[in-house]
């Protein structure tokens, strides 16, 4: 919940008061924030991945999810997802980017 509210844009210090609201009472705003340095540290790690030299299957796959703007306004938009099949068989998120 923690990193689905710092990924919508919500601060550690909402995120914060939004869990004791919950009814959890021993989180801080410290901790919400070491929770999202983990996940920023997923998000890099991602991003820089090496990507195999072939893919046997490509494609790509869009959904729309609704965003908030900067000027806060919230919008539907395409984010695209594609997607690889490795020589071992296995399906790999290549990339992510809104269109």
């Amino acid at each position: 919940m923690v990193k689905e509210a710092y990924v919508n844009g919500v601060s550690t210090r909402k995120i914060e008061r939004l869990v004791k609201e919950l009814g959890i009472e021993n989180i801080s705003a410290s901790q919400v924030s070491q929770i999202n340095k983990e996940l920023d540290e997923q998000i890099q790690e991602f991003r820089t991945k090496a990507l195999q030299k072939e893919y046997p299957f490509v494609w790509v796959d869009a959904l729309y999810e609704k965003m908030r703007e900067y000027d806060g306004k919230v919008v539907s938009t395409a984010i695209m997802i594609a997607y690889g099949v490795n020589l071992e068989g296995k399906r790999e998120v290549l990339s992510v980017g809104r269109l």
